[in-house]
């Protein structure tokens, strides 16, 4: 009974399991739209190493709910960090940095959101982002150091 487990070909596979799969994503996303994509993704992303498998459909599921993970985690950056300035902020002088700051990457613009805007500890930022507080320190030198290259 310990044999090879029954070969199975990629296109059998993405047959059998894709609407499953896309039924999961959806689930885990909301959106039939993103859910389509990302099992789209994933499939393409994966099928180098389904050969050999003795699971390929647990590896896929699996793929998947990290795919809609890594989503998510796009999705939320991009909703805490506000493109627009605030209202409470919108005297000419802010405009520059705003518009400097809608330039930088998603994560170096939460950091230095985060410590200079909200005016949070580096500890109380390393909580928020799940990281350490050395990390917040070479991210937030980093921001600060592409800011200036924008604003020059």
């Amino acid at each position: 009974m310990g044999g090879e487990p029954p070969s199975v070909t990629f296109a059998e596979l993405y047959t059998s399991q894709r609407d499953r799969l896309i039924r999961l994503a959806y689930l885990l996303t909301g959106s039939q739209m993103v859910a389509e994509d990302l099992v789209q993704d994933t499939f393409i992303r994966v099928q180098p190493r389904l050969d050999g498998l003795s699971e390929p459909s647990a590896y896929l599921r699996r793929s998947v709910v990290n795919a809609c993970y890594s989503w998510h985690r796009r999705q939320r950056r991009e909703r805490m960090v506000p493109v627009d300035p605030p209202a409470a902020v919108a005297p000419i002088e802010h405009v520059e940095m705003w518009d400097a700051l809608a330039h930088l990457q998603p994560n170096r613009r939460t950091v230095l959101v985060l410590r200079y805007y909200l005016d949070l500890p580096e500890a109380e930022v390393a909580t928020i982002l799940g990281c350490r507080i050395g990390t917040v320190k070479s991210a937030t030198h980093r921001a600060l150091r592409d800011l200036r290259r924008i604003l020059e």
